[in-house]
């Protein structure tokens, strides 16, 4: 009966720790998600890559931020996990009080256009062949998401 007892609170822990991935507060108002244009980019190729902050709740939504980072793109390499975008690994905030406010059903789109090749073109990021990963984060204290992230590579 002891055995059976364990087992149960066993597979309970393991449903409750499955059941959150850790990346956003469990049925929040906010979801962070992140789309790619094309995984895979041969160098001279662009594609495009969006994360949206949702507002899927009833009510509107006000943030304000200490600084004018919102919601923070990266591009990180997935054997040492190094940021490589952006660059020197991390954003660069003006100190200003700012502001995101999203109604019922809106969304605040951010963009990040790659290329594929070590020349730099504005306002592509540019990136030598190579695997990558890229997420997005909300720099929000009471909302601190951030999106899956997409897999893609520059050949």
């Amino acid at each position: 009966m002891k055995q059976i007892s364990v087992l149960v609170a066993l597979s309970a822990a393991l449903l409750v720790a499955c059941g959150n991935d850790g990346l956003a507060p469990e049925g929040g108002p906010l979801r962070l998600e992140a789309t790619i244009g094309r995984s895979t980019i041969g160098v001279g190729d662009t594609t495009s890559i969006v994360f949206r902050l949702r507002n899927v709740s009833r009510e509107t939504v006000a943030l304000s931020f200490p600084d004018s980072c919102q919601v923070v793109p990266y591009i990180t390499t997935p054997r040492v996990d190094e940021v490589v975008y952006p660059s020197g690994g991390a954003w660069g905030c003006l100190t200003v009080i700012t502001q995101l406010v999203l109604a019922p059903g809106a969304e605040h789109v951010t963009k990040v256009l790659v290329r594929g090749g070590a020349q730099p073109m504005n306002p592509a990021v540019p990136l030598v062949p190579g695997e990558y990963r890229a997420y997005a984060r909300l720099e929000h204290p009471s909302f601190p998401l951030r999106s899956v992230s997409i897999a893609f590579r520059v050949d």
